[in-house]
């Protein structure tokens, strides 16, 4: 015979999943931030030297502030998740935070994204050279930054469906 609660979330085991998704999004989130802000090359081009750092480009600096509002609301929905559980009018509240975030998350990476493209491919069309043949470990790092930003979003946008099914059923 099945139990009775078999196949079902107990609020404590969706609490379990909240929280540990929630500890690695911020993780990646804080990741991807270092990752971005440590980021800097010197290179020399037909004897003209140049520096490469995340600063220079709005889209990297617009990732950064990102990330740094993430982790922030990442750490305000953990605490919130848990009170949550005893207060389930906060349910909706804790969506509605996870989708701005998630929505953010999305943002910073696909301005930060596009921005990595040109630098790697360039844009014919425009007359803009491609930089990474020169820079490539600093090429290397923003890729490892754009890639723990997506895995933050990735998480971010799990756990905004989890927290949607939990304010449905309450």
């Amino acid at each position: 015979m099945m139990a009775d609660n078999e196949g079902r979330r107990t609020p404590l085991m969706n609490l379990g999943v909240q929280v540990s998704m929630r500890v690695l999004a911020f993780g990646a989130a804080m990741a991807s931030l270092l990752v971005m802000i440590t980021n800097r090359e010197v290179a020399s081009v037909y004897g003209i030297a140049f520096e490469a750092k995340y600063s220079y480009s709005s889209a990297f600096r617009y990732l950064v502030y990102a990330q740094i509002a993430i982790c922030g609301a990442t750490f305000f929905t953990l605490v919130w998740a848990c009170l949550a559980v005893r207060r389930r009018g906060l349910v909706f509240a804790l969506f509605f935070f996870d989708l701005l975030t998630t929505i953010t998350a999305i943002s910073a990476f696909s301005a930060a994204f596009a921005e990595g493209y040109i630098g790697k491919y360039g844009n014919k069309e425009a007359g803009w050279l491609p930089i990474c043949h020169y820079v490539h470990h600093y090429c290397n790092r923003v890729t490892i930054s754009l890639a723990l930003s997506f895995a933050s979003f990735v998480l971010l946008f799990l756990l905004t469906v989890i927290t949607a099914s939990a304010a449905r059923n309450y």
